[in-house]
């Protein structure tokens, strides 16, 4: 199988999701992803309140993860799943936005990503 450029791009952003999916799991008590944007707001969480919190993380990674897997599954069959690519790109991207907007500014980066990925797939097909 050669490779094509939409397929790499797939790929690496479904490497990307993986790795959210990881930061947003590990460790249980209080995930990666969960502590530094804790951090950079300033927030301390009542004793009672992080389990909680850390729940909701949780299935943000999980989803993640399933995100990861749909993306990898799509570049497997290349151009024919053209449109189930670009709607799981435009989801990581409006995702991206929201997190920028709502989390953190550093989640602007997976909107990047998904948009420089979208405009391969789509220029590529």
């Amino acid at each position: 199988m050669s490779w094509k450029a939409p397929q790499i791009a797939l790929y690496l952003i479904g490497v990307l999701h993986l790795l959210f999916m990881v930061g947003e799991l590990y460790p249980w008590n209080c995930p990666r992803i969960m502590a530094a944007v804790l951090k950079e707001r300033r927030l301390v969480l009542a004793d009672t309140d992080q389990p909680f919190v850390a729940t909701v993380v949780h299935n943000a990674g999980i989803y993640n993860g399933i995100v990861a897997l749909a993306l990898f599954v799509s570049a497997s069959y290349g151009s024919s799943a053209f449109g189930i690519q670009v709607a799981l790109l435009i989801g990581g991207i409006v995702a991206g936005l929201f997190g920028a907007a709502t989390l953190t500014i550093a989640v602007i980066a997976q909107a990047i990503a998904g948009a420089i990925a979208l405009a391969v797939v789509w220029f590529c097909r």
